[in-house]
């Protein structure tokens, strides 16, 4: 099946007008990074990627007197065993209410349609508590073949998450993509030998470049998975 047309290019030759490398295969804009494989897994991100983005960080870190830009887990792993649980307890709360208030990203429902559709396995991997997760499932009627949430694993970027995730649903990395809207996803993608895609709108931004391939909307994200299916059955 021809994927949809895309204006993606693979991150090592991204470039600023989104125009297609003259080398990248036609039609779906992908460029293939040695032996195509068949992709069996897909690895998501959940705020941001698969839900349109609901938290105000910067409120979450003055509630628990963090500086501006801290990365919150790390930064709560210093704290005393107290002042972890009453941060947690912060946490936990944002996260059930930016889950009520949740709304798919367009496109989130015919994407994950269209993989179980090909026998193509999903997953999450997030830094939200599980109960944040199943809370936004509910609203949505989400499912996944597996979930790996904040405690089941070291957090992203850890690679931890989605070797568990491939060791649970028994893919190999050439077999998994991992999809997502931050850094933190792409290192964690990265370190287990995984493709990925990061899903990130103008202006494109610099960590994007170690991402296999770049995505402006889940429709493009479908293009490259849906061609990458295809090579790997070539």
């Amino acid at each position: 099946m021809a994927c949809p047309p895309v204006r993606v290019v693979a991150a090592m030759h991204w470039r600023a007008s989104r125009q297609c490398h003259p080398k990248v295969d036609a039609p779906c804009g992908i460029w293939h990074h040695g032996p195509a494989m068949a992709v069996k897994l897909v690895i998501f991100d959940l705020d941001g990627t698969l839900l349109e983005p609901a938290f105000d960080f910067d409120a979450i870190r003055r509630e628990i007197g963090l500086p501006p830009g801290a990365s919150i887990l790390e930064a709560m792993d210093r704290f005393s065993e107290s002042d972890r649980t009453r941060a947690n307890a912060v946490l936990e709360r944002h996260e059930a209410e930016a889950a009520d208030r949740s709304r798919l990203m367009p496109g989130a429902a015919e994407l994950l349609d269209w993989l179980r559709a090909r026998g193509i396995r999903t997953a999450v991997l997030t830094r939200n508590s599980r109960r944040s997760v199943e809370l936004a499932c509910r609203r949505h009627g989400l499912a996944f073949d597996a979930v790996v949430a904040r405690g089941d694993h070291l957090p992203k970027p850890s690679p931890a998450g989605v070797r568990h995730l491939m060791s649970t649903l028994g893919t190999e990395p050439e077999e998994t993509v991992v999809v997502g809207d931050f850094r933190f996803d792409m290192e964690a993608g990265a370190a287990a030998g995984c493709r990925t895609i990061a899903f990130v709108s103008d202006p494109v931004p610099t960590w994007a470049s170690e991402a296999t391939w770049i995505a402006a909307d889940l429709a493009e994200v479908r293009g490259i998975l849906g061609a990458a299916a295809e090579r790997g059955r070539d």
